[in-house]
């Protein structure tokens, strides 16, 4: 599986897991919170001191759906906006524990969420540290719950070009006979 790394833990995001190591306590990660910041650029590097937008820019909130963990460093929370989500903008996720705590924050491209049929966003959060499965109390992998696209792409690709040959290989019969028909040879 690649390695996509996605935001940063906040200042107190580490306070908090440094806490909560020291009381052998879960992080207990809530929600993703997805925002619409005015002006914000999403190359630029995430804010460690960041706290919670404010409410009017804060546009949904979603309760966790799916955690797993990559590998012993690395966890992932996801959650699934469905169809029936929307209308909203968003260029910013925040990770938030069950005490309303930031834990992490990632800026991205302004994202469109139209209620519609197959408007579906899936996003994930995932994040590296030390012992994060174990801390974040995650055992289930990741992979049960991640869907690779790779095999339907490719079946996608090799569909599309044999479709390419074949409507090529019509065009030449077609021209070859039509001047034939023509005594253009």
């Amino acid at each position: 599986m690649t390695e996509n790394i996605t935001g940063i833990l906040t200042k107190a995001g580490k306070q908090f897991i440094a806490t909560q190591a020291l009381n052998d306590k879960g992080l207990g990660v809530k929600e993703l919170v997805f925002a619409n910041i005015p002006n914000l650029n999403e190359k630029a590097e995430r804010n460690p001191n960041e706290g919670m937008p404010p409410s009017l820019q804060i546009v949904y909130r979603r309760p966790i759906d799916v955690e797993g963990k990559v590998d012993d460093n690395t966890v992932a929370w996801a959650v699934i906006l469905e169809q029936d989500i929307g209308d909203f903008d968003y260029n910013w996720i925040g990770l938030v524990t069950e005490t309303g705590l930031l834990l992490a924050v990632d800026y991205l491209p302004m994202q469109r969420k139209r209620k519609g049929v197959n408007n579906v966003h899936n996003r994930s959060f995932v994040l590296k540290f030390a012992a994060a499965a174990a801390l974040s109390r995650i055992t289930i992998p990741a992979q049960s719950w991640m869907f690779d696209y790779s095999p339907q792409l490719d079946q996608i690709n090799v569909e599309l070009s044999t479709l390419a040959v074949s409507i090529i290989n019509n065009m030449h019969r077609f021209i070859k006979q039509n001047f034939k028909e023509k005594n253009y040879e």
